[in-house]
């Protein structure tokens, strides 16, 4: 199990940046916030960190038996680190890591009973965490940030495949 440094006080107050152009406000501050979620994430759970929890939250939505590279490609990180994320669930006793019969390149996560467990326990204080973070934002304004965070996504993708490209005809 990972230990975790006691939680630092992160909070400062805000320069103004309203001269600042929406995209690259919006730019920024995503950057920002994924930084800021991840410290404040690693004061939740005692178990495990952010990253890992991320890693099982994956698993958890592609069942059953997701692959790495799957569940890799779902979070947006290297299969590399989504397998480095998952040898340390395994240690935890939260997922169990193995080989595809039908194809035995690839490593499948299935979910142990300690995962249920772990989901159990923190269920109230995630719930309480999410009401906390989304507090005061309307369905409207977040069917609208679902909808721009969407076309990032899409964005975002196409801006890698194209690098992809372009790199492999090099």
């Amino acid at each position: 199990m990972n230990k975790k440094p006691a939680s630092t006080n992160i909070a400062s107050p805000s320069p103004d940046l309203s001269h600042i152009e929406d995209r690259y406000y919006l730019f920024g501050m995503l950057a920002a916030f994924a930084n800021r979620m991840q410290t404040v994430g690693d004061t939740v759970f005692e178990e495990v960190t952010w990253k890992q929890w991320f890693a099982l939250l994956g698993a958890n939505v592609l069942q059953p038996d997701p692959s790495v590279s799957q569940v890799a490609g779902f979070i947006g990180t290297s299969h590399q680190n989504m397998k480095q994320l998952l040898l340390r669930l395994q240690t935890a006793g939260l997922v169990s890591l193995v080989k595809d019969k039908s194809d035995l390149r690839r490593t499948l996560i299935r979910l142990t009973p300690e995962a249920g467990a772990f989901e159990n326990k923190y269920r109230e204080k995630s719930g309480l965490f999410m009401d906390a973070l989304f507090e005061g934002i309307s369905a409207e304004a977040l069917a609208a940030a679902r909808q721009v965070i969407r076309q990032l996504d899409e964005n975002l993708r196409a801006i890698e495949n194209d690098t992809n490209l372009r790199e492999s005809k090099a």
